[in-house]
């Protein structure tokens, strides 16, 4: 970990970095082949989908972010293997961290990132204020009890 400062305090056994450091926003792999093309409205459940002939290609399972348009920030899992939209970049979490963890880092600063898009036109997620976002890494084992009970808190939400 890298040395960071930080108005907020955490545990002693905590580090603290930037996201940049466990996170990175990549392109995917070209390929070529029909699927599915994995844009907002198919992944949202309000589209059945195209079929594409090429493009950057995501497996079942894989993370990826809207990184243009008014939800910018907007984190999915993918349902199945296919082409990304053209407003998505794929999300790569570092494995040593737990996963769902770092999922849930993004969606506690899912306003603050859409809310800070830039351009006029067509609004961009702030990539500078993504990577900078400071977070607070606790061991592995509790950054699991976390994610625990967060799952738990939103099941009751329900």
């Amino acid at each position: 970990m890298i040395e960071v400062e930080c108005d907020t305090q955490f545990p002693q056994s905590w580090q603290l970095c930037r996201l940049s450091f466990i996170c990175q926003l990549t392109d995917g792999i070209k390929m070529k082949g029909n699927h599915i093309c994995l844009d907002a409205k198919y992944l949202r459940g309000k589209s059945t989908g195209t079929t594409i002939e090429h493009g950057k290609f995501v497996s079942k399972g894989d993370n990826i972010i809207l990184v243009d348009g008014e939800n910018s920030g907007e984190v999915f899992t993918v349902p199945i293997d296919g082409y990304m939209g053209s407003t998505f970049k794929q999300l790569w979490v570092c494995e040593t961290m737990n996963l769902r963890y770092v999922l849930y880092v993004i969606l506690f600063y899912k306003d603050m990132l859409r809310n800070s898009k830039k351009g006029a036109a067509i609004p961009h997620l702030n990539k500078q204020l993504f990577y900078n976002i400071v977070v607070g890494i606790p061991p592995i084992e509790e950054q699991s009890r976390i994610v625990e009970r967060v799952d738990q808190l939103f099941q009751l939400s329900d």
